[in-house]
């Protein structure tokens, strides 16, 4: 043990005793475990109980198996148990949250020099898929300048993008499998390796079907898709989009469940906007012929869904970085 860390260790067990100094409450142990166990290692973790043991803050006879518990499943305690000991602890002026981390020492690795560059690539995690959602909005963005003006290289840069766009969300699942075997990551580390591979799909998703939106672009040029008089309106679901997945980007980066929960009005708007193009195919005065009707009711579900998955990537990125699930309507699962 580092002369530092003996130095932390004694100061996190004063802590711990300043908050408890009559002892641990059962109904607090495990939450107090979980709490040690997002800012440090087991063998850490397993140090600081045998400091609170010796000195009578905790029982032996029960901490083995909490400790045991808290390493073998990683499953948190429930929030409400979480913020009571938070509380507790934040009173005696040391943030629950805060670094409790040593100083890097100069004469080699250490465990900390391990965690450090651990969370250096979770971050690099993060960039990947904001770098992808980035991606999804620009292939939107060209596919819908294909649709509207009939161009075809902007139809062809939009499924080259989509094509690169793939490739990264490999890359993004084979980061995550190296991170969740390079070290065994606690809670919150876990939450966010897995949630990466899910918000890969999501997003790698959003590109292929505005590839989609762009392969029917090209596939009818040097003709346009979309009739003169529907082009304002299918300019309009495009601007939505590109908006949502920049909208998107910005949660993936902040984090933010604010501007997270904003997502769910912009998809408000794109499905207004589905339903009139809808309407407008499906009406008595349409005279611009079946194959056109097609095209624009399968453009039209392209963007809607692309929509819906931008809202999945904003709900399960505040997940993440929170741990509280925010609550999915049913009419907007994404497909």
């Amino acid at each position: 043990m580092s002369f530092e860390w003996s130095q932390l260790l004694g100061r996190i067990v004063d802590w711990l005793r300043a908050g408890y100094p009559d002892g641990v409450p059962e109904q607090d142990r495990v939450p107090l475990l979980a709490l040690l166990g997002r800012r440090l290692s087991d063998d850490e973790v397993e140090q600081v109980v045998a400091g609170l043991v010796a000195q009578g803050t905790l029982p032996a006879d029960r901490v083995e198996a909490g400790v045991a518990i808290t390493r073998l499943t990683q499953e948190l305690p429930r929030e409400s148990d979480l913020a009571r000991v938070r509380e507790r602890l934040n009173a005696v002026h040391w943030p629950v949250e805060g670094t409790w981390r040593p100083p890097v020492l100069p004469d080699g690795p250490s465990e900390h020099n391990a965690r450090v560059g651990y969370h250096d690539d979770l971050r690099g995690l993060a960039e990947l898929l904001h770098g992808l959602c980035l991606r999804a909005g620009a292939v939107v963005e060209q596919a819908t300048t294909a649709l509207v003006e009939a161009e075809l290289s902007s139809a062809e840069t939009a499924i080259d993008l989509a094509a690169e766009a793939g490739a990264v969300r490999a890359e993004i699942e084979r980061e995550a499998a190296r991170l969740l075997a390079l070290q065994s990551p606690v809670a919150g580390e876990l939450r966010q390796v897995v949630t990466a591979i899910q918000l890969g799909t999501h997003l790698r998703r959003m590109a292929a079907l505005a590839a989609h939106i762009a392969a029917a672009a090209r596939r009818r040029h040097p003709e346009h898709v979309v009739p003169e008089p529907v082009r304002p309106l299918v300019a309009r679901m495009g601007a939505a989009a590109a908006a949502i997945a920049a909208a998107a980007a910005e949660v993936l980066e902040s984090g933010d469940a604010e501007v997270a929960a904003g997502l769910a009005d912009q998809d408000d708007t794109m499905d207004d906007l589905h339903e009139e193009l809808l309407a407008t195919v499906l009406g008595p005065i349409w005279d611009h012929g079946v194959a056109a009707a097609v095209d624009l009711t399968l453009i039209g579900r392209y963007y809607e869904r692309f929509a819906d998955n931008a809202v999945e990537v904003g709900r399960r990125t505040v997940f993440m970085v929170t741990g509280v699930p925010v609550g999915a309507r049913p009419d907007d699962a994404p497909r």
